[in-house]
């Protein structure tokens, strides 16, 4: 079974026009690897910073956030305890987000 390809349309600078064509595709190639590559690295350093807001959460309750949600949260009634929550849920979804993202790279 074949790989479906995409196809998009670029505007280049005039320049590479004069370029033959296979160069103008290896150029095009190179870039499109190296920027994937570049956000590959940022989505790995993004990951990382997601994981350890969500493990300082996970240390000060000794819980996941699924487990506090369902189990600390109703009980707790300070303002603190519902900002962390706000917080922990903002850092949990884009953990989740950018792993997720990350692996659509890893697919491909």
């Amino acid at each position: 079974m074949s790989e479906s390809v995409l196809q998009i349309t670029l505007e280049l600078p005039e320049t590479w026009g004069k370029l033959p064509e296979r160069e103008r595709n290896s150029l095009i190639l190179a870039g499109v690897y190296e920027a994937t590559r570049a956000r590959v690295r940022q989505l790995q350093d993004e990951i990382a910073e997601c994981e350890r807001h969500v493990r300082r959460f996970e240390k000060r309750y000794g819980v996941s956030l699924q487990r506090f949600e369902a189990e600390l949260l109703p009980t707790l009634d300070t303002l603190r305890a519902h900002e962390d929550y706000n917080d922990w849920f903002y850092w949990q979804s884009a953990l989740d987000e950018k792993k997720n993202l990350l692996s659509s790279f890893n697919e491909s």
